[in-house]
């Protein structure tokens, strides 16, 4: 009777964990990505203003996916001419970028690594950076910041007027923000 039980429960077990995936629905208003760049003569903070992240925990809490999809027309420097240099010198047309989650460890008190796959350009690169995930009345507060060096990905250093050049090293800096909610499936 107690392998028919055991055999009856392995089963359900993936149904019970997938019914008890859900997504995070992240906040806008209280989620910013931004990215600190370095000129010879400037420097400047880019500003993501449209995303795609998709996030989802289980029923412990703990994140199980994610994924965040960007074009970077919507990275805003302040300046439209520096806007359409930097599409330019990305290659022109619509270029997008993704970051894909590998792995994520954390501590009980929230501090932690997350690596993952950042394409764009046309290659993809593992990036790993420290993260804290805060959780306060069914909050998840993910903050995080890390330094890539757009080399890696193929794109030559960026010099103006042979006087000023673009750092090659940026800080992106981090904080999504989002409540579970529960997804539905399709019937």
């Amino acid at each position: 009777m107690k392998v028919a039980r055991l055999f009856v429960a392995s089963l359900l077990l993936p149904l019970a964990v997938f019914a008890a995936e859900r997504s995070l629905k992240i906040d806008p208003a209280k989620t910013f990505v931004d990215v600190d760049v370095k000129a010879t003569m400037s420097s400047f903070t880019a500003h993501l203003d449209a995303y795609d992240a998709k996030v989802s925990v289980d029923d412990l809490g703990k994140i199980k996916t994610a994924t965040f999809a960007f074009k970077f027309a919507d990275l805003k420097t302040g300046k439209p001419d520096r806007d359409t240099a930097m599409i330019k010198w990305l290659g022109g047309d619509a270029p997008e970028g993704r970051f894909e989650v590998g792995n994520i460890a954390l501590t009980p008190d929230g501090q932690g690594q997350v690596s993952g796959r950042l394409t764009f350009h046309g290659v993809t690169e593992r990036v790993e950076f420290p993260i804290n995930l805060a959780k306060a009345d069914g909050v998840y507060v993910l903050t995080g910041e890390t330094t890539i060096d757009y080399r890696h990905w193929n794109l030559k250093v960026i010099r103006m007027a042979m006087v000023a050049t673009v750092d090659p090293e940026v800080k992106v800096r981090f904080k999504l923000t989002g409540v579970p909610v529960v997804v539905e499936t399709k019937k």
